[in-house]
Order: C-alpha cells, then structure tokens, then sequence
C-alpha cells in the first residue's frame, strides 16, 4: 500500500501565492515523475466525520506564541500525500524532490504494522473480571486461570476506587476500526447520548464514516481500553471489564473516538494515516490516543504530528512492537523526546515477555499475554469468530492497559496536560526487573492505582513558562543540523562550526506548596535543546537541578529550582546571516516550560493573597467550549476581557476547580480571543485563550 507513496512537504509559499500552491516548476516537475497527488495532511483531516474539509491556518491558530514559526506550527495544508506508478519511480522521484528547492522535505509513506501477536483459539459484576480471567486488571495468582504472581496486575480495584473515568472524556483508537455493536464498547451513554462519537476513517477510503472492524484487532484494543465495566452479562455468559469503562451507573466511562488508520480488511498502515489520526484526536478533544501500530524507520510527518498533538492536550500512548529486541519502532520511539508513551508487555508473573521489543525510549511494561478483551459480533477477516470476547497477546494489547490509565487521570485531574502523563505513569509503576529504570522493562510495570495516589486532590499541579535568565558560552565544536524547521534551522542545515551557550532559568516555588515538590520540563514552551552538537531533528528539551533543601525551604528559606538548556552560536556565520547566527533561537528568546506537582495548602482561607500569584492554572489552554480553573478551594475569581470588562464572576468549588464554558454572567457567548482570569487580592492573573 504505501512502497508507491510519499510525504512531500513545500516549502514556504512565495508571496502572492495561496497556501496549497507550487511553483509552476514543482508542478511540471511532480508530473514529469509520474506522481499523483493524493491528498494534503489538512484534507485528511476533515472538521468531523461528516466529511467536511479542514480550514487552512485551523492548525496555526493554535500554537502557543512562542512555537508561532516554529516545529509545532506546520502548515498541514502544505504537506502532500503523492503516488507514483511503481516503487522504482518512488524511489526515483524522492531523490529529485530531495534536491528540490520547491521542497522542505520528503519521505516515504512508511508501512506500519499491527503490534498484536496473536488470538488463542461485589465490584465490577463483569463475568471474565470475576472468575480471574483478566488478571491484568486483578492478578488472583496461584489457582486462577493462569497462575502468575498474586498481585502482578494494574491494581485496577484501587484505581476505581479515585477514578473510573467521566462521561465527558474522549479517548481515541488508530487502529483497525472498531465494532459499535459489541455492547461493551457501542450504545448510548448515561445522558443518551452515543459512546462511540466522532468516528473517522483516515486510511483513504470512502465513505471517511467508514470504521466497522472487520480485521479483528480495533475492536479487541478498545475492550481493554475501555470496556464497559460493571454492566453484567453479555453473550449468554461473559462480559469484560475496560480501564476507563465507568462504573456502570452514572458514570458510563469514556467516551470512544474510533480511527480507520488501516484500509479493508487489512492490518496495515501507514505513517501518513498515523499522523492524520493524531491530529484529527486532537482537533475533536480526545485527551489520549491509543497507537498499536509501529514500524522500522523514523517519520518526520509522524514526529511533526505527535508534537503538535502532545503539546496540544492529546497524548499518544504507542506499543513498543513484538520483536523481541531492542531495535526502534516507531512512532513509538519518539517517547525518547517525550512526544508519546512507549510502552513494553509483561506477563502474570510480573516479567517482561520474552517477544516484547525493548527499543529506545521504552518506559513502561503493562500486561501483554492472555489479554481477555472485546470481540466483533461478525467474523473476522480470517474467518475466526468468537462469542463476543476472546483471548489474546502483544504489545498491541498492553498499550491500551496505559491508555486507560490516562483516561483515568485525566478524569480525575483535568489540568494534567503535556508529558506530565509520561511522568506520572512511568514514574510511578511498579519496578520489575533490575533495580531503577532498566532497558528491559523502563520504569517497570504500570500501576494505574500509584499513578492516580500522586494526583490526589491534596496535590496541586502548577504549568508556567519562563524566560532563560543566564546565558554562558562554553564548548566549541562542529554542529551537525540535519533536518531544517523551528528557528534557524533551515538556514544553518550542514555542519559549522560553533559555540554552545548554556541558558539557565531560576523559579521559586510558591508558598503554596508546603512540602516536596517534583518538577520536570514540559515539550511545549521550551524551545532550548539537548546539550551534545548533533542535532538531526528539533526536540524540545531542558533538565532540572539545583534543588534548595526541602526540609530547609519549610523552615522559612527560599525553594527553588534551575531549569537548563542548550541554544548554539555559529561562529562562521560572517555577515550573511543578517543577524541569526544562534541556533535555534538567540539565547534571550530562550523559554522552559514547565510542571510542578507536590501538596499545597488547601486550607480554610478564600482569599489567594497570601498564595503565589500563579496559584491559578487552566487546562485545557486554549480551550473551545470548556476550560478547567484550578486554585485553592474557595477562592473568587474574576474573568475579563483585554479591554477590562468584567465578564464572568465564580468561586473554586471545595475541589479547588471551575468549569467556565466561554459564556460571561448573563449567559452570553464570548468570542474567541485572550482573557485573563483574575483573584480577588488583585495580584493573581492567569491568561486564558479561546479559540473557534
């Protein structure tokens, strides 16, 4: 399907001309090779399912200033789907539009493979959870059906008992399809509306509504993902519990936004699918996207997707793959630069499977073997058939296990965004192997009970950007650029000579948080880079240091952190560079962004004037139809507009949060543009965005 296919990517319209048009040149040259235009990234990812085309620029408008020409802000419009007669053509024309001025860049459309590995012919009431079949969920250990470790399981229970999801969340599969007539996973919900919302087919077919499974592969991701939980029997006998399935009450669990990624009734796809799907995820609101698909070979249109999507409140969760090695599979090597979760299969005894890849970037292990999950109600390609639910095995099926898990926090702490999810979940699994983080395992096996106990509501959750505040000039070397984009980069491509400049940032923590607190860097935000003088492609990246002593910062001393970055000088720049001999950005337009996490007083008192004034934080920003406010429980807040109008008055709820749905006191819609959100005390201002 795809060795005839590949990603081009133009470069930089002229001015005068439309966004989606070549030059002359490029046109004459695209029909010279034989090649067919396809589709652009931006016309495979309609507004909804209906068909309707994207907006040129819907992409740009939401990226944060900072990335305003940067790697996050790729014109979707500008980046085409091209089909040649035959691979050797393909081959042929890649190298010519390599060298092509027309054109930024070009890959080939790179297969992708199912990461499955094969179907073996009280609280919640759900038949295959109760009789111990879904040991990843609860592992009973000796004497249930397959043995293992007491214990060695998610600690699903425990996680129910802080989250078992909420009505309003969205959670996507790329993947084969999915069956919406499996009970566990189709229906309506508890408020009647569809569980199975905004389904697209993005693999090329027609309709683009398109998405029953017939492969057999979606339908089973999406059970362990988010199978109805606590709903009873289905098929004469069984039923399966999901992840983020609800608690068969009220709450009916996520909702599920099903990707065709894969055309017919194959087990194939493609890089070009799989950023289209990732995208889409992200424009219709899905907090997490399950991926259990990979492949040899890095995608820049993959990566440029992931980015935008992670940084953008959608984080992908991609199986590691089934290669029993440690070779990279992507896109799920990209967890390396913290664009998506990574993720490795264990079994009932608590141990990596002997077939589960260990690539690079790896950081977790989930149940991965004798996976009890959701079957079509048809027959599948191959002709198997199951009553409903059936048994399985892969990295295919561990990732969802993580997938859920997000669901579950995101349900719990709406503002978690970014890699704040990665951190969590890896940072709090369960160690397995080798004492600390290993190559085998990552951080070790998920457990989804842990990852929600280090978001309690006693924790808060602080997202800021800051400014680099130090520059100091150390080593010279040759730096290799390989791949243009943010910044300077399309200018400085090659290897030159240069200087790295170390740019620092000092943050004092604030008086709310009244113990130890952990920090990490976040993708979007931060615009310095690692350290070394190869650079093959723009990875945000920043590290953490210089704690002040907590046991001192609570007697009255200052805590703070350092954040730490690399940009570069060029020094054989000369004249020509007009000024942008940095890469990528001088050192004063260095920012970190970054997260804080740790307890914070939720005492009494309503005003926040004795608290930081970026006690206030926002998720998700920009937002559409519904923002998340979080501070200190209690506290008044005022929203305005840049003109300062007062627009919407409210009060923290004892949780410390409040929905505001873009509408001002007497109900009226806001437009979209910048507001800011003030407390009481007059010092505490949040910015918030709305957008279309």
């Amino acid at each position: 399907m795809t060795r005839n296919e590949l990603v081009i990517a133009l470069a930089p319209a002229r001015p005068g001309t439309t966004a989606n048009e070549p030059p002359d040149r490029l046109t004459a040259l695209l029909s010279a090779l034989g090649l067919r235009l396809r589709t652009t990234l931006a016309g495979n990812v309609p507004e909804s399912a209906d068909g309707s085309p994207a907006r040129g620029g819907a992409f740009r408008s939401r990226v944060p200033a900072v990335f305003a020409s940067g790697a996050l802000a790729f014109d979707p419009m500008r980046i085409w789907l091209v089909e040649a007669p035959d691979s050797a053509a393909a081959a042929i024309a890649l190298e010519s539009l390599a060298r092509d001025p027309a054109v930024a860049w070009a890959e080939p459309n790179r297969p992708r493979e199912i990461a499955g590995s094969s179907i073996d012919v009280p609280f919640p009431d759900d038949p295959l959870f109760r009789d111990g079949r879904q040991w990843g969920l609860r592992n009973l250990g000796p004497g249930s059906p397959y043995g293992g470790v007491a214990g060695a399981d998610i600690r699903a229970t425990e996680a129910w008992a802080r989250s078992t999801g909420s009505n309003d969340l969205l959670l996507a599969v790329a993947d084969t399809g999915i069956d919406p007539d499996q009970p566990d996973l189709g229906g309506p919900m508890p408020d009647g509306g569809p569980r199975i919302v905004c389904a697209l087919n993005v693999s090329g077919e027609q309709p683009v509504s398109a998405i029953l499974d017939s492969f057999g592969h979606g339908t089973l991701v999406a059970g362990v993902m988010a199978a109805r939980t606590n709903d009873g029997i289905h098929f004469d006998s069984l039923g399966a519990a999901g992840v983020c399935g609800g608690d068969g009450r009220a709450n009916g669990g996520c909702r599920i936004v099903p990707i065709k990624i894969a055309p017919g009734r194959s087990g194939n796809a493609s890089s070009f699918a799989i950023a289209s799907a990732a995208l889409y995820a992200t424009r219709v609101g899905a907090r997490a996207m399950n991926l259990s698909f990979g492949g040899p070979g890095a995608s820049r249109v993959e990566r440029l997707a992931l980015a935008w999507a992670i940084a953008h409140g959608c984080v992908v969760v991609a199986a590691a793959g089934n290669h029993s090695d440690d070779l990279p599979i992507y896109p799920a090597a990209n967890s390396v630069d913290g664009l998506c979760i990574q993720v490795g299969a264990s079994d009932e005894s608590d141990r990596r499977t002997a077939w589960s890849s260990h690539g690079p970037g790896l950081d977790l292990v989930a149940p991965g073997t004798d996976i009890w999950t959701t079957f079509m109600t048809d027959p599948a390609a191959s002709g198997v058939s199951y009553p409903g639910y059936c048994r399985t095995a892969g990295t295919s099926y561990a990732a969802p296990f993580v997938t859920g898990t997000v669901g579950l926090l995101a349900a719990a702490r709406p503002e978690l965004t970014d890699v704040d999810f990665q951190r969590i979940i890896r940072e709090s699994a369960h160690d397995v192997a080798d004492t600390g983080v290993d190559a085998l395992t990552g951080w070790g096996r998920l457990d989804a009970a842990a990852a929600l106990e280090q978001v309690a509501p006693a924790i808060g959750i602080w997202h800021d950007e800051v400014a680099g505040q130090t520059f100091r000039a150390l080593e010279c070397d040759t730096l290799a650029v390989a791949e243009g984009g943010f910044g300077t980069l399309d200018l400085w491509r090659g290897a030159h000579r240069a200087e790295r400049i170390e740019v620092t940032a000092r943050v004092a923590l604030p008086d709310s948080f009244v113990g130890p607190v952990r920090v990490w860097p976040r993708v979007a935000g931060t615009t310095t880079t690692r350290g070394g003088f190869r650079l093959p492609c723009f990875a945000p990246w920043a590290e953490v240091e210089e704690w002040s002593a907590p046991g001192t910062a609570l007697a009255g001393a200052p805590r703070a952190f350092t954040l730490r970055g690399s940009v570069y000088r060029v020094l054989d720049a000369g004249t020509a560079s007009g000024g942008d001999e940095y890469v990528p950005l001088p050192p004063d337009q260095a920012r970190f962004g970054f997260t804080v996490i740790g307890s914070v007083d939720r005492g009494p008192r309503t005003s926040v004037a004795a608290r930081d004034p970026t006690s206030f934080s926002v998720a998700p920003n920009p937002f559409r139809s519904r923002a998340r406010i979080a501070g200190p429980p209690g506290a008044r807040l005022a929203i305005f507009d840049l003109s300062g109008r007062r627009l919407r008055e409210a009060v923290l709820d004892e949780r410390g949060g409040f929905s505001w749905d873009g509408r001002d006191d007497s109900g009226r819609r806001t437009p979209p543009g910048v507001y800011l959100i003030r407390g009481e005390d007059r010092r505490s201002v949040r910015k918030l965005v709305r957008i279309e």
